[in-house]
């Protein structure tokens, strides 16, 4: 009966192992600071195959991607959120094109970016 349990046991260890992790969802809030409209986290580290959700807290913001590397360009009010599923590796940045300012390839004010991998 040992023996069963055991390998019951490590049948189900190696199962959840080869089903590698599961990809789960990280939330980026479009938040009002003291600074003026930010995400939050600014900054996401996730694995290959996480989505990103990104909610507007407070305002109306875009998501809009600025690396050539994804596309997104979509307007969220307060209270909505979309998201983006990150299957590739590397770095993702966007911004709200409403809150933030590019020049020379520089965000400043409302930007993010999400590092996959």
């Amino acid at each position: 009966m040992r023996g069963v349990v055991r390998l019951i046991a490590a049948a189900t260890v190696v199962g959840l192992v080869a089903a590698g992790p599961a990809s789960s969802a990280v939330l980026v809030r479009g938040v009002s600071t003291d600074a003026g409209f930010r995400w939050r986290p600014k900054v996401v580290d996730v694995a290959t195959g996480t989505k990103v959700n990104w909610k507007a807290v407070t305002g109306t913001h875009t998501v809009t991607a600025t690396s050539k590397n994804w596309s997104k360009n979509t307007t969220i009010s307060a209270g909505q959120t979309t998201s983006f599923t990150f299957s590739k590796t590397g770095t993702f940045r966007y911004r709200c094109t409403i809150h933030s300012s590019l020049s020379s390839g520089k965000c400043t004010g409302m930007c993010g970016k999400v590092v996959v991998g």
